[in-house]
């Protein structure tokens, strides 16, 4: 009885024909329910290989528009869109609040509160100074902790 054989299932994208191959040539994929990849080390190797050059090739042409196809179509239309809202995300994430400088008083209030003793900190955490302190520094990180 010859070693034990088992499918390697290829890669139509890469050109990766499917074959039989021993169960040795096969990497340990703990996520497969019998432990072993669906591909072989070598064809394994290729198609990363391939994703990798894929990969590099779409960051290319994201950065170059003038790059043919890069710049229009449905994909291009989202990567726009995406892009924009993360520049208005974080547009809005460095624009100081109205209050910064009130907030800016609360946290050095806060500061001061966390660096007395134990015992103190804990009765001046309950004052209404320090209270008011807390919602304002929440609010001005946008938590739901000044609405509650």
């Amino acid at each position: 009885m010859g070693t034990p054989l088992r499918r390697c299932v290829g890669s139509a994208r890469f050109d990766i024909e499917a074959h039989e191959a021993e169960v040795s040539d096969f990497p340990a994929q703990p996520s497969q329910p019998d432990g072993l990849s669906r591909m072989c080390k070598v064809h394994w190797k290729a198609y990363t290989a391939g994703l990798r050059k894929d990969a590099l090739a779409r960051e290319t042409s994201e950065a170059r528009p003038d790059v043919e196809g890069s710049a229009s179509g449905p994909d291009a239309a989202a990567r726009k869109t995406k892009k924009a809202t993360a520049r208005a995300k974080a547009t809005r994430q460095r624009t100081p609040s109205a209050n910064a400088a009130e907030l800016e008083r609360a946290e050095a209030l806060i500061s001061e509160v966390d660096a007395l003793p134990a015992g103190q900190a804990l009765r001046r955490v309950g004052e209404d100074d320090v209270q008011a302190a807390f919602e304002v520094s929440a609010a001005g990180r946008g938590t739901s902790e000044a609405t509650a």
